[in-house]
C-alpha cells in the first residue's frame, strides 16, 4: 500500500478484494490536517482515493481520472466548495457529489445544494462511519444512474425500431389492412413489456433501497401490493393505480440521508432532537424523484405519504381531502404493515390488532373509506410469525437452535448472518467474541420458541 500525491490515486485496496477498487473517490480540502485525517480513513477501504489542495487541483484531477463521488470542503480559496460542485455538475454530471460544510455555512450550503445538485451534505467534524456511509450510498446510486441510463438507452433503441417498423407499415396501410392490425397487436404487446420493465426498474430500485441497515421493517413491496389493492377497490383510475403502487415501493427512499441511529428506533420512540429530521424524509425523497417527469405523480405521493387527516401528520401539516387521495391509501397500508414489523411501536402487533388500531383511529389520523376496502384484506396482508413472534436479544442471551429472524449487521453495515439461520453454540461464540471485541452490544432478533417458530 503507497501513499501517493494529489495527482495520483491512493491505492486502498484490501486483502479481501485484491487489486481490484469498488469505485474512485475525490477529497477536495485546503487543510493538510483534514487531507490527512481522510487518507488514515479511507486506507482500508477499497476505495481508489484522490486528494487535492484547491479546486483547480481538483479540477486537473478529474481531466484524468473518472471520479465516481466527489467530496469537497465547502471554505477554500479562490473558489469555494459550492462554486466548485456547481462547475464539477456542469462538466461531469455523473460525478455523485457530497458537500463538508461547519454550522455557520447554511446559507452557502443551501446555495449549493441548489446550484451544484448536491446528494448530501455532512457537517464538520464529521462522524467516521457516517461519511463511509455516506460515500457506499453516493457510489450506489451512481451505478444505479448509470443502469438507468443503460435502461432509457434501450428504451429509446426499440422505440425507434418500433417507429421505423410503424412507417414501413403507415407505406402499405392500404393494401394490407389486416397485416397491419396484427402488427398493432403485436406493438401493443411490446409496449405493454416496455411498460413492465419500467416497473421491474423500480422495483429493482426499491430492492436497494430495502437492503439499508433497519429499512426492511418498512416492508414497501407488502405496503405496495396492498396500497394498489386498495386503490383497485376503491375503483381508482389505472395510472392513479400505477403511482400508488409505484410510490409505495418509493417512499422510503428519503430515509436513505438518516442515520441508523434514528432507523433502528420505532418511530414513536424517536428523541424530539431527531424528529425535524426525522420528518424531512418525504421531502429529500420528492426532491429526488421529481427530476424524473414519469414520476411526478408518484412524487407527490410520497411527499404527502406521512400526512394525517387531522393535520397531525407531517412534511405540511395537511387535513382531510387536502392530503392527496393516494397518499392516504399509502398512510393506511404503511402503518397496518408497519403496525405488524415494529416500525411504529416497540411492541410487533399481529393484523387483527393493527386493524383494530387502525380502525380505532378513522376519522381521526385515517380515511374511513379506505380503511373499508382495507377490511377485507387485512388477513391476506398479515404478516403472522414473521415479525409478530420474533424478540430482540443481547449476543450473550443466545442459545443453540435459536432461528435468526431479521439480518444480522456488523458495525460496519457488513451483513454476518442471513434472516432464517438456525444458530449453534460455535456461531455463538463468535457473535459474543466480536461483541467484546467491539464493545458494542449486538441486537439480534430472533423467533420465539426456536425451530418450531
Amino acid at each position: 500500500m503507497t501513499d501517493q500525491t494529489t495527482s495520483k490515486p491512493e491505492n486502498l485496496a484490501t486483502a479481501n478484494v485484491g487489486s481490484e477498487t469498488q469505485g474512485t473517490v475525490l477529497f477536495v480540502d485546503d487543510e493538510e490536517n483534514i487531507l490527512s485525517s481522510l487518507k488514515r480513513l479511507m486506507r482500508k477501504q477499497p476505495l481508489q482515493c484522490f486528494f487535492a489542495t484547491s479546486a483547480d487541483e481538483g479540477f486537473s484531477i478529474l481531466e484524468k481520472e473518472k471520479i465516481d463521488v466527489i467530496l469537497s470542503d465547502m471554505r477554500m480559496p479562490n473558489m469555494d466548495g459550492a462554486e466548485f460542485l456547481t462547475k464539477c455538475k456542469e462538466r461531469w454530471p455523473k460525478t455523485v457529489r457530497i458537500l463538508l460544510t461547519g454550522h455557520s455555512d447554511i446559507s452557502a450550503t443551501i446555495t449549493a445544494l441548489n446550484r451544484g445538485g448536491i446528494y448530501r451534505y455532512l457537517s464538520k467534524p464529521w462522524d467516521e462511519q457516517e461519511l463511509l456511509e455516506t460515500i457506499e450510498q453516493g457510489l450506489r446510486i451512481g451505478r444505479l444512474e448509470t443502469e438507468k441510463l443503460a435502461l432509457l438507452l434501450l428504451t429509446k433503441q426499440q422505440n425507434e425500431k418500433l417507429l421505423k417498423f410503424n412507417d414501413e407499415l403507415e407505406r402499405r396501410v392500404i393494401s394490407r389492412t389486416e397485416e397491419i392490425k396484427q402488427t398493432s397487436d403485436m406493438l401493443e404487446l411490446v409496449y405493454q413489456q416496455l411498460q413492465d420493465s419500467y416497473t421491474n426498474f423500480i422495483k429493482l430500485f426499491s430492492s436497494v433501497i430495502a437492503s439499508r441497515r433497519h429499512l426492511d421493517k418498512s416492508q414497501s413491496k407488502h405496503v405496495a401490493e396492498l396500497a394498489r389493492k386498495i386503490a383497485i377497490g376503491l375503483n381508482l383510475p389505472a395510472d392513479e393505480i400505477k403511482s400508488v403502487f409505484h410510490a409505495g415501493l418509493l417512499m422510503d427512499l428519503g430515509k436513505l440521508n438518516l442515520t441508523d441511529e434514528i432507523l433502528q428506533l420505532p418511530e414513536e420512540k424517536i428523541p424530539n432532537e431527531y424528529k425535524a429530521n426525522f420528518e424531512r424524509h418525504p421531502l429529500h425523497a420528492e426532491m429526488t424523484l421529481s427530476s424524473i417527469p414519469e414520476l411526478e405523480s408518484t412524487a407527490r405521493l410520497v411527499r404527502s405519504h406521512m400526512e394525517f387527516i387531522d393535520g397531525t401528520g407531517f412534511p405540511d401539516r395537511l387535513k382531510g381531502n387536502a392530503i392527496p387521495r393516494g397518499a392516504r391509501i399509502l398512510r393506511i397500508a404503511r402503518d397496518f404493515v408497519g403496525l405488524q414489523t415494529g416500525l411504529l411501536k416497540d411492541i410487533s402487533l399481529d393484523a387483527e390488532e393493527a386493524f383494530k388500531f387502525i380502525k380505532t383511529n378513522a376519522g381521526k389520523k385515517y380515511d374511513p373509506y379506505v380503511i373499508k376496502i382495507l377490511e377485507p384484506l387485512s388477513e391476506e396482508f398479515s404478516l403472522g410469525e414473521e415479525f409478530a413472534q420474533e424478540i430482540k436479544i443481547d449476543a450473550m442471551q443466545l442459545s443453540p437452535d435459536m432461528v435468526v429472524s431479521r439480518d444480522v449487521y456488523n458495525s460496519m453495515g457488513i451483513l454476518m448472518i442471513a434472516k432464517g439461520f438456525s444458530l449453534n453454540q460455535n456461531i455463538i461464540d463468535k457473535l459474543v467474541s466480536i461483541n467484546d471485541m467491539n464493545e458494542v452490544s449486538l441486537k439480534i432478533f430472533v423467533y420465539k420458541g426456536g425451530k418450531d417458530e
